[in-house]
């Protein structure tokens, strides 16, 4: 267990955008919207009513976002299957919407949309001008690659990254990542880092570099675009002062586009 303990810590190490400086630029205009896009925004919200209003709030703020920028929303609010691990509808839902768009944004029920003039297709310009690629447009929190938004391409990467993840999801033991505490996240981090990790280590130069104490130049598949944490899954000043002392997330400012509550009741409580 200590050995997996300790390879996990690795691996998280080398997830760290800031320490290969690799985090894409946002570019201006920050409001930039090209019509010819396809975006489709996504989320699955399925919590009783009677408890909690989080799914008309969420409704009401993303139907909004998307009326604004004329980007299509889907607001799933039913479960697709119900004997396989929850999170599983959160990324079938992502696979029903991706053929009929070219990029879709996937956002978490409990994450709000702040800034209606900052643009979807203003981070995708500013990915695509960086790495013409990029297919997996994600953020890092203060801990690892945080999936509570991201937006994969339709194309040939991004829909076997999917099946992949999908497939590691629902693998049976020893082989599924189902029962990890992270969910979907684990198989998600796990495609994105271990494949070209390997690889990379294949590469003489780069290993004698890793041995002598050096980094990978980046950990993440090519096809991978890391973004600053508050382009797209901005926490809680709460949250992260309350966890500070550990982990080095990024708060919401104003002026960003979203803010994310991921985490936030085992953190603050319920209320």
């Amino acid at each position: 267990m200590n050995h997996m303990n300790s390879a996990m810590q690795e691996l998280i190490k080398l997830s760290r955008a800031e320490v290969a400086g690799v985090e894409v630029r946002m570019a201006e205009p920050l409001d930039f919207r090209d019509a010819s896009q396809r975006i489709g925004l996504v989320t699955y919200c399925s919590y009783n009513d009677s408890r909690t209003s989080l799914t008309r709030w969420s409704r009401s703020s993303k139907t909004a976002y998307a009326e604004h920028h004329g980007y299509k929303l889907f607001h799933f609010e039913e479960p697709f299957v119900t004997q396989a691990h929850p999170w599983m509808n959160k990324l079938i839902a992502v696979k029903e919407v991706l053929p009929s768009v070219d990029w879709v944004f996937w956002v978490d029920c409990d994450l709000f949309f702040m800034n209606p003039r900052r643009t979807v297709d203003a981070i995708i310009r500013s990915a695509m001008v960086e790495r013409p690629e990029a297919s997996l447009l994600i953020a890092e929190d203060g801990m690892m690659l945080n999936s509570g938004s991201f937006m994969l391409r339709n194309n040939h990467w991004g829909s076997a990254f999917l099946e992949q993840t999908m497939d590691l999801l629902s693998a049976p033991m020893p082989h599924s990542f189902q029962h990890m505490p992270w969910h979907e996240q684990a198989p998600l981090m796990y495609l994105t880092l271990v494949p070209s990790v390997l690889e990379g280590l294949a590469d003489g130069r780069a290993a004698a570099h890793v041995s002598q104490g050096g980094y990978l130049v980046s950990g993440y598949d090519q096809h991978v675009s890391l973004l600053p944490q508050r382009a797209m899954n901005s926490y809680p000043p709460e949250v992260v002062d309350k966890t500070g002392h550990a982990l080095a997330h990024q708060a919401w400012e104003d002026g960003d586009l979203v803010i994310s509550f991921n985490g936030c009741s085992s953190i603050l409580g319920g209320e």
